[in-house]
């Protein structure tokens, strides 16, 4: 079987594609024939290419290899790939899409306001004495993520800091959300096929789980299993695969949450092609089943192919 792992990409998350794109080219070599290809957007090229080869390990992280519209290319030309359709690629993608549908289906979600152009300070109010999250609604790796405490559209100091946080996203995408923070725990579960992976928590040194956590060794601290509740972990994992159908998804993905302090939980985002470097989570949960990096690739690969 040979293998086209496309990789690199012009989005902002380029840097990342990267490491992952070597992480599973390394890994495949050892039992496929397998090719590399940092995409730089020439469509024309790829299609040239992609003739020599049975599947498309898509290993792009953001922007077109994430939002459905290098999906959509594979779809068209009948070119087999990992990952989700692009229809479910694009849901997943935009956050705000995403939170409506788990919203209409009384899936709880942090409150949040979803604006494409100016934002009018007098929607914010209802987050007067929360914290909020600014953070664009169609990037990964948390890029142009801010979070202001104890919001107040009253204070001139908080209004500054969120006219500081909407450029700061403005600086990677137009399309902006504003949420409310949930206090409390950080979880993710993996979803491999129709099976759910062990829920893994992500505990950051920093106030929040930004880039320099995600990839910065020694940043944050991992534990999977996550020592929760049964009860709650029973729910994470019938919601994770309730969200994952929802959005039509298929062979693989990673969803995010928070756990309040009250013990409710709050879906944030998924993701339908999580990492796969040396500090991503996906495969951190795999391994706790046994399932190592070769071995998770190759169920990828296994599921890709039905």
């Amino acid at each position: 079987m040979k293998i086209l792992v496309l990789y690199g990409g012009v989005s902002n998350e380029r840097k990342i594609s990267l490491l992952t794109g070597n992480a599973i080219l390394k890994s495949l070599s050892k039992k496929y024939s397998v090719h590399g290809y940092d995409f730089n957007g020439d469509y024309d090229n790829i299609k040239k290419i992609v003739t020599d080869f049975d599947l498309v390990f898509n290993a792009l992280h953001g922007g077109e290899g994430e939002n459905g519209i290098v999906q959509n290319f594979f779809e068209k030309n009948n070119i087999k790939y990992t990952g989700s359709s692009s229809n479910a690629a694009k849901i997943a993608m935009n956050k705000h899409l995403a939170k409506e549908i788990c919203f209409d289906n009384s899936i709880k979600t942090p409150d949040w306001i979803y604006f494409t152009e100016s934002l009018c300070i007098d929607k914010v109010a209802r987050f007067n004495s929360k914290s909020i999250v600014v953070k664009p609604a169609d990037e990964g790796s948390s890029i142009g993520l801010s979070i202001i405490k104890n919001f107040d559209d009253g204070n001139k100091s908080k209004i500054s800091e969120l006219n500081l946080a909407v450029e700061k996203c403005k600086n990677v995408s137009e399309n902006i959300l504003i949420e409310e923070y949930i206090a409390g725990r950080e979880v993710t579960v993996g979803v491999l096929g129709n099976m759910t992976l062990p829920i893994l928590e992500i505990i950051p040194e920093n106030f929040y789980y930004d880039y320099e956590c995600k990839y910065l060794k020694g940043k944050s601290h991992y534990v999977v299993p996550a020592k929760i509740d049964k009860n709650i972990e029973n729910q994470l994992k019938n919601l994770s695969l309730k969200i994952f159908n929802l959005l039509n998804c298929a062979n693989y993905g990673r969803i995010d949450y928070r756990i309040s302090e009250d013990n409710k939980i709050y879906f944030l985002e998924i993701n339908t092609l999580p990492g796969f470097t040396e500090t991503s989570l996906f495969p951190k949960a795999a391994k706790a089943v046994s399932l190592d990096y070769d071995k998770l690739l190759e169920k990828i690969i296994l599921l890709a192919k039905k």
